[in-house]
C-alpha cells in the first residue's frame, strides 16, 4: 500500500482526526460522488479522496506512489492543483486554511511578502477564520491534527506559501474535464 492511501486510511480510521479534518480544515475524507462526472484531459487517473462543506472534492491524481499531485475541483467549475503530493496538500490544508485569500492580497499589493510579512499576514486571515468559525483553539487544532497524521512540524507560513504557488504551478498540466469534454476553469 502507498503512503498516500495508508495516510487517507489514517485519517478516516482516526475519528478525531477526521473530526479536526472536517471542522475547522474542510476537508472530509468520506468522499462521495463530486457535482457531476469529471476526468483528467490527459487520461491519466483520477481518484476521489475528500470534500469540502461548498460541495468541492478533493482527488489524487495517476497512478500510486508518494508524489501524486492533489487537485480540488470546486462546484461551480473551477479546479485547480492544491499540493505536489498528499502529504504537501494536507500540510497546506491544515497550515494555511486561508491561503487563497492571502495570495489574493499578495497579488493586490503587486510586490511579494518578506517572511515576517507573510506570517503577520497568515496569523491575521487566521484570526478572522477563527472568529468567523467561532473556533477557540485553531493553532491547538492544527497541531493536534498534524501531530495524528504524522506531518509535524509544519511549515512556515512562507513556506505554506510557497508550496501553494509550487502546486499552482502544476495546474495547466492537469486540466479537468466535465462529462461533455467542457474544461475547468483554473483556480
Amino acid at each position: 500500500m502507498d503512503r498516500h492511501r495508508s495516510l487517507i486510511d489514517l485519517l478516516c480510521a482516526d475519528r478525531r482526526a477526521a473530526e479536526l479534518a472536517t471542522h475547522p480544515f474542510d476537508f472530509n475524507p468520506d468522499f462521495y460522488e463530486h457535482v457531476e462526472p469529471v476526468r483528467l484531459a490527459s487520461g491519466a487517473a483520477l481518484e476521489g479522496i475528500g470534500k469540502d462543506a461548498g460541495g468541492g472534492s478533493f482527488f489524487l491524481c495517476g497512478e500510486g506512489g508518494d508524489e501524486r499531485p492533489v487537485l480540488y475541483a470546486d462546484s461551480e467549475g473551477s479546479a485547480g492543483i492544491v499540493g505536489t503530493s498528499l502529504p504537501a496538500a494536507l500540510r497546506l490544508i491544515i497550515g494555511a486554511p486561508c491561503r487563497g485569500e492571502a495570495l489574493r492580497e499578495i497579488e493586490r499589493a503587486g510586490r511579494d511578502f518578506d517572511d515576517r510579512e507573510t506570517e503577520a499576514l497568515l496569523a491575521s486571515l487566521d484570526a478572522e477564520y477563527s472568529e468567523d468559525c467561532g473556533l477557540e483553539d485553531l493553532a491547538g487544532d492544527r497541531a493536534e491534527l498534524a501531530a495524528r497524521l504524522g506531518l509535524a512540524p509544519l511549515p512556515s507560513a512562507a513556506r505554506l506559501l510557497a508550496m501553494t504557488r509550487e502546486a499552482t504551478a502544476l495546474s495547466p498540466s492537469y486540466a479537468l474535464l466535465n462529462e461533455e469534454g467542457g474544461a475547468y476553469d483554473r483556480l
